[in-house]
């Protein structure tokens, strides 16, 4: 590659072309004239061209003074070489040069045939005057119509102001209306998802609560059944071990010792399945049920009590789990009005819950190692301001991770595996009751290695 460009800007073995002039004086200055003049010449001209395009920045195809700019350029400094290689023969770099020049020039051509049609469809001087007499015209009648326009604005605003002021009166009650009618909107419409929930958890259990518990209660049958007939085909087996061909070959295409081991789980896994859908239906028909309940003055400690009474077996140490502390920091509550058994379903909820995250958090040993602390349960309770009460009840199991915070309290969402009966509804079906029956507030918050708390806000009277 070297050699290459050192060819390439070499002169080599070539003899300028003033030998071909024989070092003749006349003839050699007439060349240095004429292509010192042509080049100068063509230089020249792209100045003026450049000069053109920037005043008149409206000329259509103004490209093709560039092209025809990069042409002449080009061609000046082919004649520069000419005056080079008379004494110093860089054929190599001149012809180069004239390569370059020649496709500038053959793409100007091109793009120029390609131009003229462009360029003949150009509007004539005299249709270019017959259009300014038409803008003349037409600015006329703007003008005219502009003048009406203004007049016709006078009127209409004479006409508004007389009618604004008749309607004036009119308008403050109808804003006085209006303000009305979207505060009994406000409270007799729930918002669009809370509708369409209360809906779909008020119809979806009457349909389906017939069908599953048939299945459910005919599951049990089902299974006593099939156990009956596998004793029987034992006892068969016992009595028969050589059965004949016929059904010895029938036993093995079925492959009926697999058929024998999985049949009994197939029917397992049906009542496991058949049992969560019956949970799925009874919580929505708790959920269904839940704005028919009476309200009632509740002393909520007496019934955090026994809710943490109720659920005393699963804090208490099992095989594979700890001891779940729970503490109790009461404050001095009044008796409040609410719907307790909506009520005692947020709490078996939200300390259900937490009693799980603990349990799982004891069962991994990475969590176990950075958090040598008891798993707790703490509930605490006191009266704010504006007649509230607030409940807070916490753990120290594991966080909530922010993809899951928002979406804790949609309908269906859950993060426990199938086989731990996960439905989703607990959560939601909780925040319906206290922010819509209860016209409360519930939120969670969570942070690393503090495990979560849920606030929740309500009234002590609904009235």
């Amino acid at each position: 590659m070297q050699e290459l460009w050192k060819t390439f800007f070499s002169s080599g073995s070539f003899i300028p072309h003033g030998h071909c002039y024989l070092w003749q004086t006349p003839l050699v200055w007439l060349h240095l004239a004429s292509d010192s003049i042509i080049a100068l010449a063509y230089f020249s001209i792209p100045i003026t061209l450049i000069y053109f395009i920037s005043k008149r920045e409206d000329l259509p195809f103004d490209w093709i003074f560039t092209m025809f700019g990069g042409f002449i350029v080009a061609c000046g400094i082919t004649h520069i070489f000419e005056v080079w290689t008379l004494w110093h023969p860089t054929y190599w770099l001149s012809g180069t040069m004239k390569a370059i020049t020649a496709i500038i020039s053959f793409a100007t051509a091109i793009l120029l045939v390609d131009l003229i049609p462009q360029a003949l469809a150009l509007p004539s001087p005299a249709q270019l005057e017959s259009a300014n007499r038409l803008l003349e015209a037409e600015i006329v009648d703007r003008q005219l119509a502009e003048t009406a326009l203004k007049k016709a604005k006078e009127e209409l605003e004479l006409l508004l102001k007389k009618r604004t002021e008749e309607l004036k009166s009119q308008s403050d009650k109808l804003e006085q209306v209006l303000s009305e009618l979207k505060q009994d909107r406000s409270q007799l419409i729930p918002s669009p998802e809370m509708s369409f929930f209360r809906q779909f958890v008020t119809e979806l259990p009457h349909q389906i609560h017939n069908p599953i518990h048939f299945i459910c209660g005919n599951l049990t049958y089902t299974r006593e059944y099939v156990d009956s007939l596998l004793e029987l085909v034992d006892l068969y087996q016992e009595q028969y071990p050589h059965p004949l061909p016929t059904i010895q070959e029938k036993i093995s295409e079925i492959d009926f010792d697999f058929i024998k081991e999985d049949l009994p789980q197939i029917l397992i896994s049906l009542t496991r399945a058949a049992e969560r859908i019956c949970g799925i239906v009874q919580s929505l028909r708790t959920g269904s049920r839940l704005d028919a309940a009476d309200i009632k003055i509740a002393d909520l400690h007496e019934s955090m009590d026994s809710i943490l009474k109720m659920l005393s077996s699963r804090l208490t140490p099992q095989q594979g789990s700890c001891h779940i502390e729970v503490i109790k920091e009461y404050g001095n509550l009044p008796k409040i009005e609410c719907y307790l058994g909506a009520m005692n379903q947020v709490f078996i909820t939200i300390i259900g819950n937490a009693i799980e995250a603990l349990e799982e958090n004891s069962h991994s040993e990475l969590v176990a190692v950075s958090q040598p602390e008891p798993p707790k349960i703490k509930i605490a309770t006191k009266l704010l301001e504006n007649e509230l009460v607030e409940i807070r009840i916490s753990n120290n199991g594991p966080e909530i991770t922010e993809s899951v915070m928002k979406q804790l309290f949609n309908p269906f969402f859950t993060t426990k595996p199938v086989d731990k009966q996960g439905i989703g509804l607990g959560l939601a079906l909780s925040h319906a009751i206290i922010t819509v029956t209860h016209q409360g507030e519930l939120q969670c918050i969570s942070a690393p290695g503090k495990g979560a708390e849920f606030i929740i806000k309500i009234p002590i009277s609904l009235q």
